[in-house]
């Protein structure tokens, strides 16, 4: 097993539908699994919408529904945060960031029926402010891709997507 050489968290951004196809696996592997969801594309499994990824399919793109998070929910997959829409949070005015983590939160226990301890800041993106009000909003961790060890609201990770060979992934994941 993996876990036994290696503390490994597998997070998935966005709630892609698609990235259910690899949990199996990574499960057999002993890698824990989270989810992070932005809950506005939860309420009907919709395909995420940001400017950052216009042109891309759409199928690709479809997201989880809620029936589906508490099927992953049930079978041990952790559920966190991806705020309510994927904004860039650091641009965000201080009530729009806190509507943004609050009702994120207050949604995802809501349909879960449990509480919403983590948060992935969409983009990796944070700043003295945003960790602030994840803290504020009740968050117990925040996950970044500059995050800062030691920082419960800074909590570094190691981004991959569909590009990064295998090889690739295996230096990205050792930081090199």
């Amino acid at each position: 097993m993996l876990s036994r050489f290696w503390k490994v968290h597998a997070t998935f951004d966005d709630a892609f539908r698609s990235a259910a196809t690899v949990f199996p696996a990574l499960e057999r592997l002993g890698v824990s699994v989270q989810i992070f969801v932005c809950t506005r594309y939860a309420r009907a499994g919709a395909p995420l919408s940001i400017p950052e990824l216009a042109g891309d399919d759409p199928a690709q793109l479809a997201t989880m529904s809620w029936d589906e998070l508490r099927e992953h929910r049930d079978r041990g997959v952790g559920i966190g945060s991806h705020a309510v829409s994927h904004p860039h949070l650091t641009l965000l005015s201080d009530a729009e960031l806190r509507r943004e983590l609050e009702d994120s939160k207050g949604e995802i226990e809501a349909e879960l029926g449990r509480p919403c301890r983590d948060l992935a800041y969409p983009y990796g993106e944070h700043d003295q402010r945003v960790r602030a009000a994840a803290r504020a909003a009740g968050y117990d961790h925040a996950f970044a891709l500059r995050g800062r060890k030691g920082d419960s609201y800074a909590v570094p990770r190691v981004d991959l997507y569909r590009r990064h060979t295998v090889p690739r992934a295996f230096i990205r994941a050792l930081g090199r």
